[in-house]
């Protein structure tokens, strides 16, 4: 049975309408056009009258007025670029090159809610992990993710962090030029319910970048806590990103290209961890940057 046409094509009724603010770097939510006005559950006083245990007449805030306010600041909070606006984890998104990471991401949707409703005394579902998405450039790694942040914050509720590596380590060198430290810069990528990593791998991979990753891990792995990655480096030579090489020496090759592997690019200690946290999902097929590209001049 195909889905039902929404009635507000802006916001597909989710009353959370995404765009983007000239001169910021994330896509913004702000309530849609479309949202009633006033609260129809609480008249928009923002409260709503029931009895507590005596039967005694007592207010509280509006649970609607509440879970719209709370959802749009989640996916303002989890800093989902703008180029990324429109990245939904749509049915439409999915096809033979990408189904079987849609899948995963499909699965972890629906038992999402549940894994964190439980309690410390309940036993830990172990079998919901997360997705380490590998893959070429351009195979829509990054989209997916943010589209399954997306239905995350605003359709479940659930608190996320979207970081792109490489900018994670520019903020900690600005941090420390501002006297803060790592913990105050990473502090939300550790309390959040998920941390998706975009890119991970990009950089000069020095020792302290590794440090930084490792602590990230390190953290999210003792607090049990859900981590999502996309990188373009993959576990065979023969698919991943092959980098090319300055030349040291004059007679060296003019070009020479460096293929490190996740493991590799990671390191035994990290790459131990996330074998344990997550599935691992290779997603190949064309690149889609160029194809749209090649579209567009063909129209």
């Amino acid at each position: 049975m195909p889905p039902a046409t929404p009635n507000c094509l802006r916001c597909h009724d989710s009353h959370v309408f995404v765009h983007t603010v000239s001169g910021q770097r994330y896509a913004r939510a702000r309530l849609c056009d479309c949202t009633p006005k006033p609260c129809p559950t609480c008249e928009g006083s923002g409260f709503v009258l029931t009895y507590d245990e005596q039967d005694r007449e007592t207010a509280m805030a509006c649970p609607d007025c509440s879970r719209l306010k709370r959802r749009l600041e989640l996916y303002n909070e989890a800093r989902i670029p703008k180029r990324y606006l429109h990245s939904r984890l749509d049915p439409q998104d999915q096809d033979g090159e990408n189904s079987a990471a849609f899948g995963l991401l499909e699965v972890t949707l629906r038992n999402l809610p549940h894994h964190l409703q439980q309690t410390e005394s309940q036993q830990v579902e172990r079998d919901l992990k997360g997705l380490v998405l590998m893959g070429p450039p351009g195979t829509g790694k990054t989209h997916l993710m943010a589209g399954f942040t997306y239905r995350c914050t605003v359709e479940l509720g659930i608190s996320c962090v979207f970081q792109g590596f490489s900018e994670l380590l520019h903020e900690l060198r600005q941090g420390y030029n501002n006297n803060q430290s790592d913990m105050e810069i990473i502090g939300p990528h550790l309390q959040a319910d998920v941390l998706i990593i975009d890119d991970l791998g990009k950089g000069r991979n020095s020792d302290w970048e590794l440090s930084i990753l490792d602590t990230l891990i390190s953290e999210r792995y003792n607090r049990d806590r859900m981590i999502m990655i996309t990188t373009n480096y993959t576990e065979h030579e023969e698919s991943t990103l092959h980098e090319r090489v300055l030349k040291r020496e004059r007679n060296e090759p003019a070009a020479q290209f460096m293929a490190d592997t996740l493991r590799t690019r990671v390191g035994e200690r990290i790459y131990s961890r996330l074998r344990e946290m997550c599935y691992f999902e290779e997603l190949l097929g064309r690149d889609r940057r160029q194809a749209a590209e090649t579209e567009s001049l063909s129209v």
